[in-house]
């Protein structure tokens, strides 16, 4: 169940980081004027990393930062925490996925004051800055600690409330044994909700203690209505083909699945060995990246976009210039799509329409893309693009900016948001995703993306499938390395403009 912060939750934390931020920076200046040099430990380990250590002199806090820190660090800091959805609690569920965000929000928002001093010229100490950053992660991680510590202490429910809602899908000998186990080895960390099973003669009764709620056709309804976390799958092996679909519609669910082994297993390539409530399972593991590279990926978004608009800012100006120049309307274009786990949000693009135009051309282009799979190769359309070419609703400015992709830069802003990623598939929109078959889903696993492998590799001279096949294949092989990569090509295939539209 995802957690969900009270506003007078989210107010006394956005305080008390404040606050705690600030007495770091103060707390560094008082020990680098008062208490003198630093222990040899720490002068060793600053030289190790090439950070000079001269002779500490003593001087008065008042000298020791120039006041336009502070400030920086007031507009900084808490930037960064909302870019991080520090105070989410649906992006907080556990204390250690909060600690993770906070720890991500202090190391981006101390390499951004580093950038912005660096670039004015401002003389901040070296160490100072170092004892700044230990200061502040250890207060602001202490604070959360400290309080998860006071709430485990309030009553045992607390306990209760921590606990995984887990679903076992089949209600025979499999199942019942995995209840036994769970109940056994796993009563602490997860709670049956109770069963899905097609035998009618088990609906709505009695199996093992918990209660059948329903079939296999209800798993969506049942998912949702308690608020399902894991779901151990021990259907028989005669139900194969069953089997792997209520998979995939679990995954999609954003539901982890864990697998009695079975040879079908080998189809899902994130599944690993792993043991659940004390007997052996597959684990496919949880749709997408999480974890530490879900945190290395956002880190890097956000560096990278903060630094690209520090240089493309004039860019973005004299670009809505002309598209307000070129016709009437606003300069920014908002489109409905469709992101991570079918989540929707508002697309910013520069306009390259004339306003009130009708979509219609769109989606009938779109429909027939889809069904069809147009490509180059069959020419079974005199329109092989997955862009509508020669579409009258275009303007004479929005025909290059996006046959050279600019309309896209405003999308940056939906980096910073946390709504779209640098790297990754395109966002569909919602008619488009209507009409998407099963495999074709599986686009919406991850963030949705600026750039991609289709943008380098095919542009728009693939037809719909291989697109979601090239998705597909970033999605089984995303890296932070690879996203560089893609960025790196990006501008070369933007500039050279092949099979834009």
């Amino acid at each position: 169940m995802l957690r969900q912060f009270s506003i007078r939750r989210i107010v006394i934390s956005v305080c008390l980081d404040f606050f705690c931020t600030m007495g770091a920076l103060l707390g560094a200046a008082y020990y680098r004027s008062v208490v003198g040099s630093p222990p040899v430990v720490v002068v060793e380990m600053l030289r190790w990393i090439r950070i000079p250590v001269q002779a500490w002199e003593v001087y008065s806090p008042a000298y020791a930062i120039d006041p336009a820190v502070f400030v920086l660090v007031a507009l900084i800091w808490p930037f960064f925490f909302v870019v991080f959805r520090v105070y989410d609690g649906r992006f907080n569920p556990t204390l250690r996925a909060e600690l993770g965000n906070i720890l991500v929000a202090i190391v981006a928002s101390t390499l951004t004051l580093a950038g912005v001093l660096y670039f004015t010229y401002q003389e901040t100490s070296r160490i100072l800055f170092v004892l700044f950053l230990v200061l502040n992660i250890v207060s602001l991680l202490g604070l959360r600690i400290a309080w998860w510590l006071f709430r485990t202490q309030i009553g045992s429910n607390q306990k209760q409330q921590q606990r995984h809602q887990v679903l076992i899908v089949g209600a025979g000998a499999v199942g019942k044994a995995v209840a036994e186990n769970i109940v056994k080895y796993a009563q602490e960390q997860s709670h049956i909700i109770g069963f899905v099973d097609d035998d009618p003669t088990k609906q709505h009764g009695l199996v093992n203690g918990f209660t059948v709620l329903g079939s296999l056709d209800q798993i969506a309804d049942i998912v949702q209505q308690h608020e399902v976390q894991d779901a151990v799958v021990a259907l028989p092996l005669r139900a194969h083909e069953r089997l792997v679909d209520v998979c995939n519609r679990l995954q999609r669910l954003s539901v982890r699945v864990y697998v009695i082994p079975d040879l079908f297993a080998l189809s899902f390539p994130r599944a690993t060995l792993d043991g659940f409530g004390g007997i052996p399972v597959i684990d496919l593991g949880q749709p997408g990246i999480y974890g530490w590279q879900r945190w290395l990926k956002r880190i890097f978004d956000v560096i990278i976009t903060t630094f690209i608009l520090f240089f493309i800012w004039p860019l973005l100006l004299l670009i809505g210039l002309l598209v307000r120049l070129d016709s009437p309307g606003p300069i920014f274009y908002r489109q409905k799509r469709v992101g991570e786990h079918g989540a929707s949000f508002e697309m910013m693009k520069f306009r390259s329409m004339r306003i009130d135009s009708d979509d219609r051309l769109h989606r009938e282009h779109i429909t027939r893309l889809i069904k069809e799979n147009t490509s180059v190769a069959d020419g079974s359309s005199g329109n092989s693009s997955l862009k509508l070419k020669d579409d009258p609703r275009v303007t004479r400015v929005g025909v290059f900016i996006r046959k050279t992709s600019l309309d896209e830069l405003p999308q940056l802003f939906n980096v910073l948001r946390g709504e779209m990623s640098l790297v990754g598939p395109r966002p569909p929109i919602p008619y488009e995703v209507e009409l998407y078959q099963d495999w074709h889903r599986r686009r919406l696993e991850v963030l949705p993306g600026i750039t991609g492998i289709w943008q380098v590799k095919g542009r728009n001279r693939v037809g719909f499938d291989e697109m979601v096949r090239m998705d597909i294949e970033y999605i089984d092989k995303q890296s932070v390395w690879l996203d560089m990569k893609l960025l790196f090509l990006t501008p070369i295939a933007a500039v050279k403009g092949n099979g834009a539209g």
